[in-house]
């Protein structure tokens, strides 16, 4: 991962800021309070979201209501863009959803959901807070924290952040599950249903017989009621068809007074929309007249810009460019006038000084007859030159300045007109589009009310229908077949309901014959799962020392690696060897030596080499690839210049490869000398200006 620019607003002392970052060695350089640790904050912020503390506070500008952080930084040959929001509400500060982003080479990605964004860089990136915060960024005064930890303590958080600790928590869970597997054992065991499973199925036997005796008198009792169903449907059929024919005819006679009613609708609409029409060709008519005019003041305007040298046709754009060439040149002339004139009354002072005191303007010693001549008419040679090129200056400056103000008033009136000229064209547009549409609804309309006459005409002919008598003979014949047709799902209907239980029974009774059956498949699955766990604690509890082993070997290869980097005069030949509580031993020339008896330089290279090696491994393990990123925080915050200690850690760091990009905070001089690029921060009126100095 590279981190290649940051915007902040409203961040802590940062009103607007926007910082580059590059390759190699960045150093943030600035005094006390100017703003420099707020942007590792800020860093911080945007990757995960998560306050430091309890709250937000400290990020969010004090009278800010609102605040933003922009990170763009690239990865694994991809560019991601990574928006957070701050708001201030009535309770505290939060993130704000709105401005929540994550962009992937140009793609939006995530958005809007916190977990969502987390769930999407965790995905790309493999990283977490945790990982970041204890190996990326290394905090005020921490350089040195993990050598100075004790044993066990070092152990521990160093295994916490490989991974390793989880074989030990798994293998505590597995025994927690085998206790429970155990359980289910012992209750299969004693369950009910597996000790009288003979005694089930005899009983199931039995009430299956009897079901399929009752199953002969249900088919008898179903062929009678198919007969009584289809003379029901029969009757109903029939009398269906007499109330459909008056129902039709009653819908008849609705329809026609609905004919009546849309004709008279359809033709008050006829009249709206005639005059709607008449009122739209006014409108058209008006703006048509608007933009022919408007049309005329553009090529007036556009014949000011042909005096200016430019074509009639030429863009505002251009206008603009050639007014910007001649306010340089304004501004140009009017350097050259000033400076003409300070010439100018610096010659005549030297006229003065030689004429009353005989003096040489410059070197004020006295001068002989000749040479005071010889000068006086040179001086007074070059005033005239002087004074004639003012002249030239001053008449070419008033006539760029009246030829600027025409060209300018020019190019405000084309704007003007260009705007209206677009509203106009845009309502013309409407118009010509709402009068095309209400002369098609005209025709639609004047076509409806043609098809309504022709439907009332049909309408009149088909007004007939059936007698009442007729519908009453039909309901009679209807109500008898259905009386039958009920007697005979009664004495189905008890039937089934004696069915039904018999069923529920034997289905209970299956039920628990299932049961059964799955019961001792579990009971030797709980068998063969116990066996399983068994073998993983024992495989668990074995793997972790092996582990360690090949940590403590990848460990000391890169954190010899980077010793050996970053090492000069004062490291060469210092060897590392890591105990299996991660210990760091160093041996000098065969001698071993612990940490507590090297030198302050020694235990400074050695503290970077330790961070920077673990890191890698670190790196490694939780996310695939090794450690690009490094954020240094006043790494020289114990250190002094005069024993070129703050020397000696800036030239480690600037030796460092393995490492693609750094990027430290510090308030010393002595240690941004040693930087790529340094990027200068200073407090101006509480806020946070940022200037970059490039390197040589």
């Amino acid at each position: 991962m590279k981190i290649k620019a940051i915007w902040l607003r409203n961040i802590r002392s940062h009103k607007e800021t926007y910082i580059e970052f590059k390759d190699g060695f960045n150093c943030l350089i600035g005094g006390l309070g100017a703003g420099k640790t707020s942007v590792l904050y800020a860093i911080d912020f945007a990757l995960f979201g998560e306050p430091l503390g309890r709250s937000y506070a400290y990020l969010l500008r004090e009278g800010a209501s609102e605040g933003r952080v922009v990170l763009a930084f690239s990865h694994a040959g991809s560019n991601y863009r990574l928006v957070r929001g701050l708001r201030r509400t009535g309770t505290g500060i939060e993130q704000n959803p709105s401005q929540l982003e994550l962009y992937k080479d140009g793609n939006l990605i995530a958005e809007r959901r916190v977990s969502s964004v987390k769930e999407q860089l965790k995905k790309e990136l493999g990283l977490d807070s945790e990982v970041f915060r204890e190996v990326i960024w290394i905090r005020q005064e921490k350089l040195k924290e993990i050598l100075d930890m004790k044993p066990s303590e070092r152990q521990k958080k160093i295994d916490k952040l490989l991974g390793l600790e989880e074989f030990e928590e798994a293998r505590r869970r597995l025994g927690s599950i085998e206790r429970t597997y155990k359980g289910m054992l012992e209750a299969y065991r004693t369950d009910t249903d597996l000790v009288m499973a003979r005694s089930l199925e005899e009983k199931h036997a039995k009430l299956v017989e009897e079901l399929a005796s009752m199953a002969v008198e249900l088919e008898g009792l179903r062929r009678e009621h198919e007969d009584a169903t289809k003379a029901v449907e029969e009757a109903l059929t029939n009398l269906k068809a007499l109330e459909e024919a008056r129902k039709k005819q009653e819908e008849l006679l609705r329809k026609k007074v609905e004919l009546l009613t849309s004709q008279r609708e359809v033709e008050r609409e006829v009249k709206r929309l005639a005059a709607e029409l008449e009122r739209r060709k006014e409108a058209k008519e008006r703006l048509e007249k608007q933009l022919k005019e408007l049309v005329a003041r553009e090529m007036k305007l556009r014949s000011t810009l042909a005096l200016s040298g430019l074509g009639a046709g030429a863009s505002i754009e251009e206008a603009e460019g050639l007014l910007e060439e001649w306010r340089g040149r304004i501004e140009e002339l009017r350097r050259e006038v000033v400076g003409l004139e300070q010439a100018i009354r610096g010659h005549e002072e030297s006229l003065s000084v030689i004429s009353r005191e005989a003096r040489c303007p410059t070197c004020l010693r006295f001068i002989d007859e000749e040479y005071r001549r010889k000068m006086t008419s040179k001086l007074k040679r070059e005033i005239v030159e002087m004074r004639h090129k003012l002249d030239d200056y001053r008449s070419e400056l008033s006539e760029l300045e009246g030829r600027s103000s025409g060209l300018e008033e020019a190019i405000s009136g084309l704007r003007l007109v260009e705007a209206r000229k677009s509203e106009l064209e845009a309502r013309l547009k409407d118009e010509e589009e709402g009068l095309e549409l209400v002369e098609k609804e005209l025709d639609r309309a004047r076509m409806r009310l043609e098809m309504l006459k022709v439907e009332l005409d049909a309408l009149e002919a088909e007004l007939v229908g059936p007698s009442d008598e007729e519908i009453e003979g039909a309901r009679e014949a209807l109500e008898g077949a259905r009386k039958h047709l009920s007697e005979v799902e009664a004495r189905m209907r008890e039937l089934e309901v004696r069915r039904s239980m018999l069923k529920e029974q034997i289905a209970d009774l299956e039920r628990r014959l299932k049961a059964v059956e799955k019961k001792r498949a579990k009971m030797e699955k709980v068998s063969k799962v116990l066996e399983l766990i068994k073998l993983l604690r024992s495989a668990y509890k074995a793997v972790r020392p092996h582990l360690r082993s090949e940590v403590i070997r990848l460990a000391r290869f890169y954190i010899q690696r980077t010793l050996d980097e970053i090492s000069g005069p004062e490291g060469a030949g210092m060897v590392v060897e890591i105990g299996q509580d991660y210990t760091p031993v160093i041996k000098v020339g065969g001698r071993e030596r612990s940490v507590a008896h090297l030198s302050g330089g020694e235990r400074t290279l050695l503290a970077l080499a330790y961070r920077i090696g673990m890191g890698h491994l670190i790196m490694q393990y939780r996310t695939g690839h090794g450690l690009d990123l490094l954020l240094l925080d006043e790494p020289t915050e114990s250190l002094g210049r005069e024993d070129l200690s703050i020397d000696r850690l800036a030239d480690a760091i600037s030796r460092l490869r393995g490492v693609r990009q750094i990027i430290a905070v510090s308030h010393s001089e002595a240690f941004a000398e040693r930087a790529d690029h340094v990027i200068r921060i200073e407090k101006v009126d509480n806020e946070s200006r940022v200037r970059t100095e490039e390197r040589p």
